[in-house]
């Protein structure tokens, strides 16, 4: 059961991390490129908008996981070792896609030429986005129409 829950906390905690993004990573760019004061408090440093998402991202994920408690249903406990995997996985891929459609470009084309797959991450990204909660909306109405 443990196992399950973490997967689903460091599922969900994916997109509050995409979220939080989206309207902290400006403020924090503009302040570490010396273009706003914090407490009369200023920084000049070359930090990239990417840098300053990823590690938003992360810290939020790795917060959001080790303190939240996720719980999927009344059945909570019940979950095939496959859906286990299953989601594990995706929550991979889209940790990974996201963190890769963070970056610009340019660095984009140098990774998607060194790999064979690498160019899944940005051409399916909305896919990988949605795919994860398609299946949990799937699996938990299935669980809940046979029991």
């Amino acid at each position: 059961m443990m196992q399950k829950e973490k997967i689903m906390s460091a599922l969900f905690s994916c997109y509050i991390g995409m979220v939080i993004v989206s309207f902290t990573a400006d403020p924090i760019a503009a302040f570490f490129q010396g273009k706003q004061t914090v407490a009369n408090t200023w920084i000049s440093a070359q930090t990239s908008p990417a840098t300053i998402k990823i590690v938003i991202f992360l810290i939020v994920i790795a917060i959001v996981a080790a303190k939240a408690e996720v719980t999927t249903g009344r059945n909570s406990s019940v979950m095939a070792p496959i859906e286990v995997i299953f989601y594990s996985t995706l929550t991979a891929i889209l940790i990974e896609s996201t963190l890769f459609s963070y970056l610009g470009p340019d660095m984009q084309n140098k990774i998607i030429e060194g790999s064979k797959l690498a160019h899944f991450l940005r051409d399916w990204h909305n896919i990988w986005l949605i795919l994860p909660l398609i299946v949990f909306l799937f699996v938990s109405s299935r669980r809940r129409s046979s029991s």
